[in-house]
Order: structure tokens, then C-alpha cells, then sequence
């Protein structure tokens, strides 16, 4: 077995519980509903790379806190140093310094999808929605934020494909006509952004100083 043949079937094994995403569409064209299921599926891939962390959907807060509140897609925290607010069924409100790794998940291509994840990932960038490890700790100033697209739709655009051919965003599957195919090779690159986020998260435990909730100004 060659080593390409290899890597695609282990994608394959990986996304085959997100195969659904594809039927889902008819059942239903609301597009709400069809976002919350590739959410919720998503979610459950991720749930077993990251592992003891955990995953919810809800909003990093910091202070101040931001008016309004950014909803995210998908959080994986743990906490330390400091445990999630309002933390219920898989919605939660996780401190700033408790967020290793954050994801915006889009079930297509569509148009506009480009202005979403660009505010999204100047927000990772800044350090607004995940945690910093801080001047002793070095994460490498990698990028602690994914977009997740579940269906490429139509050929993406050249912004878009900037940001996929640097492994900012990830497609699942594409349509190529009348067939859909899976991109094997972006669902590997999912996988090594998950396990740079656990590292992040084990590094950051394992550093030299104790951490500690901030009590006073």
C-alpha cells in the first residue's frame, strides 16, 4: 500500500461519521437546521481527538467583556486555570485563559463566507478568543483558530483559497459534478491542528509558573 493510498484511508475512517452532513439536505433545506447538524457532527469528530478537554459551543470572555459577545462554533477548553461559566449540555462561556483552540464551522462555500472567517481569524490572531501561554511558555505563534467547511459547493475563491492552502480552513468533502469526494489530505490537516491544540493545553499545564485566577486588579 502506497503511503498516499495509506493516508486516505485513514481520512476515510475518520469522516465516516460526518457522511451524513450529505444527506441530511433531503430531509431539509432550512438552512439553520443543516448548520446545527454539521455543528453538532463536527463536534463529535473533534470530541475524540481532543480528549480529556472538552468541546462546547458558546463564547470566550475576557476582560472587559466585549459587547457584543462573539459566538463561536465550537471551544475546546478545559479548566484550568479557571472552569467554564453557565456550562450546561454542551454550551458554555469559557474563560479567555481557559480556551486552547477555537473553530468556525461553515457547511458550505457560500457567498460572504469569506467576510466571516477573515473576523474571525483577526480575533485568534489577537489572542481575544483563545489563551496565551505566555512569555515563558512558547506556543510557536501558531494559530490556535480553524474554519471547518464541511461541503465545497463550487470552486472556491481566491481568497478562500489562500486561506486553505495555508491550513487555515479545512473542506471535508467537495461536489465535483454529480459525485461528492472527500479531501483527505484537509481532513488530516483538521487532525494536526486538534493535536497542536492539545499540545498547546499540555504545554501551558506543564509550565514553570503556578497558575492562578487573577483576584485582584
Amino acid at each position: 500500500m502506497e503511503l498516499a493510498q495509506y493516508l486516505d484511508t485513514v481520512a476515510e475512517q475518520l469522516v465516516n461519521e460526518l457522511r451524513p452532513i450529505l444527506a441530511i439536505k433531503g430531509v431539509t433545506e432550512n438552512p439553520d437546521l443543516l448548520g446545527k447538524y454539521t455543528e453538532a457532527a463536527v463536534r463529535r469528530l473533534v470530541n475524540q481527538v481532543v480528549q480529556p478537554m472538552r468541546v462546547c459551543t458558546g463564547a470566550v470572555i475576557d476582560h472587559p467583556i466585549p459587547v457584543p459577545l462573539r459566538q463561536i462554533d465550537l471551544i475546546i477548553w478545559a479548566p484550568f486555570p479557571a472552569p467554564a461559566l453557565f456550562d450546561v449540555e454542551g454550551f458554555g462561556l469559557v474563560p479567555r485563559s481557559s480556551a486552547f483552540g477555537v473553530i468556525e464551522v461553515k457547511r458550505t462555500n457560500y457567498s460572504g463566507v469569506e467576510d466571516k472567517l477573515d473576523g474571525f481569524f483577526s480575533d485568534v490572531a489577537e489572542r481575544r478568543i483563545v489563551s496565551d501561554t505566555g512569555a515563558a511558555v512558547a506556543d510557536f505563534g501558531r494559530n490556535a483558530g480553524i474554519g471547518v467547511i464541511s461541503l465545497l459547493e463550487k470552486d472556491p475563491s481566491s481568497r478562500l483559497q489562500k486561506h486553505i492552502a495555508a491550513g487555515q480552513v479545512v473542506a471535508i468533502f467537495e461536489r465535483q459534478g454529480e459525485t461528492t469526494k472527500l479531501r483527505g489530505n484537509d481532513v488530516l490537516v483538521l487532525v494536526n491542528f486538534l493535536q497542536y491544540v492539545t499540545w498547546r493545553y499540555r504545554v501551558q499545564a506543564s509550565g514553570p509558573s503556578f497558575p492562578q485566577i487573577i483576584t485582584k486588579a
